[in-house]
């Protein structure tokens, strides 16, 4: 792994512990901020270091390697120091000329679709007994939901209208 950049972004982590992670496992570091948006990756990873500053958006990290074995390391090592960065990148051929919003902008989208799946998910795994015993409708329902989360392709939008129709569900 050859570098890894940092958005601070809205988060409260601290410059200090991310610099003690990152030297111990002999990454170098580079933070990069709001005013970096309009920047490509491949200039950014290129730029001098500069010190982290906070921004609008959520944390973000860009992992320069492909190494999957390190940055399933990297990622041990982060969450044994409680550094939590949930939006991250690696580095490909395709997103090395992207602009950091551009980049943002992709992982943030993931993002909210893993979290909706997440969320239908617990639902799913936690139904109302009752109305699963007294009524089928709710049992199709939530059997309907299920078959959604084994479909790989299926849309936010549709995401959405589950979770809706499972917490709305004769209310």
């Amino acid at each position: 792994m050859n570098k890894v950049l940092i958005y601070l972004g809205t988060s409260n982590l601290k410059e200090k512990v991310i610099e003690d992670v990152f030297k111990q496992i002999g990454i170098e570091i580079n933070y990069i901020d709001d005013d970096d948006l309009e920047n490509t990756l491949e200039k950014l990873l290129e730029l001098p270091r500069k010190e982290g500053e906070k921004g609008k958006r959520e944390p973000f990290m860009f992992i320069d390697g492909d190494n999957v074995d390190e940055i399933k390391n990297l990622e041990s090592i982060l969450r044994d120091n409680n550094v939590k960065i949930e939006r991250k990148a690696v580095k490909t051929k395709n997103n090395i000329s992207w602009t950091l919003r551009a980049l943002m902008d992709e992982v943030d989208e993931e993002f909210e679709y893993f979290q909706l799946r997440d969320h239908l998910y617990n639902l799913i795994m936690h139904p109302d007994k009752e109305k699963l015993k007294k009524d089928p409708d709710y049992l199709k329902l939530m059997s309907m939901a299920f078959s959604l989360l084994e479909d790989q392709n299926v849309g936010k939008d549709i995401l959405e209208i589950a979770i809706k129709s499972i917490e709305n569900f004769k209310n």
